[in-house]
């Protein structure tokens, strides 16, 4: 048994959970002192005043399961008997207020772009730039207010909300960034103060990562396999986004990972846009313009389900990059 201690140590600590949240669980017991949110590995460490309100949660918590927003939370003596500057220091600069929030939505099931994002966070002060990028952890994008206060105020509201019923999670750090660069004004990146920048060159990749070899688009050399979203790995995980089914018309049992895209119009397509259009719905393994077919494309998903999502929710959409209306099937297997 770990001696008793006026710090408590928190597992299972999900991203959907809040600092609120936890301050709730624990403040029927006494008044704490200090909060540590260690996001990395889905944990927190909570100083209570003295050791009697600590062994009072925890004797509590030994026989009633902590719940927090449907998750179960795990609780235990900390090795630590006062946490200190290191320790706090341990969740790195992720809970240091900072104007920059690093924004990642988890169970993305619909198209987050940046005119929804500053439609999001704009409530909570001017919101000078807006930079989105896909990563292994899903889609995430760096929001910059124009002062410390508003991102402070837009973190303490929204993290942990839904931006769409059921789907489409907030979760918010502070960047550790001082200032985002943003060089065009695209589907991509914004910078709301300086409206004249240009767009990106046709057939130019801005994402960090993938390959411009002509016109294929390869996540990795060597044909390695992408990383699936964690948000997106299966049905399951959809199913439970929308309350325990999936999505009318998603069967979640297709093994076709390609999808053939028609009717594009060739004069604004190019692989860059594409990415952007296909990656809110998984991982993006390579695309292909057809040059016999200009007006067609291949793009391969990182697995089946991905692709099924991609093919009911593209599958007869208008865009600007589309003559009419863009057209999306499934062509052969993995």
């Amino acid at each position: 048994m770990t001696e008793p201690s006026k710090v408590i140590h928190v597992r299972n600590v999900g991203h959907e959970i809040s600092e609120n949240d936890l301050l709730q669980l624990f403040q029927p017991f006494g008044v704490i002192t200090k909060l540590v949110m260690l996001r990395a590995k889905n944990q927190a460490l909570l100083q209570m005043q003295d050791i009697p309100s600590a062994i009072n949660a925890l004797q509590f918590y030994a026989n009633v399961q902590p719940s927090i927003r449907g998750r179960n939370v795990y609780v235990q003596f900390s090795s630590h008997q006062e946490l200190t500057t290191v320790d706090q220091n341990a969740q790195a600069r992720g809970d240091e207020p900072n104007r920059i929030l690093l924004v990642t939505i988890h169970h993305m099931l619909y198209p987050i772009t940046v005119e929804v994002l500053q439609q999001v966070f704009s409530p909570y002060g001017f919101v000078e730039k807006i930079v989105t990028f896909q990563k292994s952890a899903g889609f995430q994008a760096l929001i910059q207010y124009q002062s410390r206060q508003c991102a402070i105020a837009a973190r303490t509201s929204l993290q942990g909300r839904n931006i769409y019923d059921g789907c489409c999670q907030l979760d918010i750090q502070f960047s550790n960034l001082d200032e985002l660069q943003v060089n065009y004004n695209n589907e991509r990146s914004r910078d709301f103060t300086n409206p004249n920048l240009p767009s990106e060159q046709k057939g130019r990749s801005s994402q960090p990562g993938y390959g411009d070899a002509g016109s294929i688009y390869a996540l990795q050399a060597g044909g390695a396999r992408a990383v699936p979203f964690p948000q997106m790995a299966n049905a399951a995980a959809i199913a439970a986004a929308f309350g325990g089914g999936l999505p009318p018309g998603i069967s979640g049992t297709n093994d076709r990972c390609t999808v053939l895209v028609s009717n594009l119009n060739p004069d604004k397509i190019d692989e860059d846009k594409l990415f952007n259009l296909f990656s809110l719905y998984g991982n993006i393994v390579r695309i292909k313009l057809l040059r016999n077919k200009p007006d067609h494309a291949l793009v391969e998903m990182g697995d089946g389900f991905q692709a099924e999502l991609a093919v009911h929710f593209l599958k007869v959409q208008v865009t600007s990059l589309s003559k009419f209306q863009c057209c999306c099937v499934f062509v052969g297997r993995r």
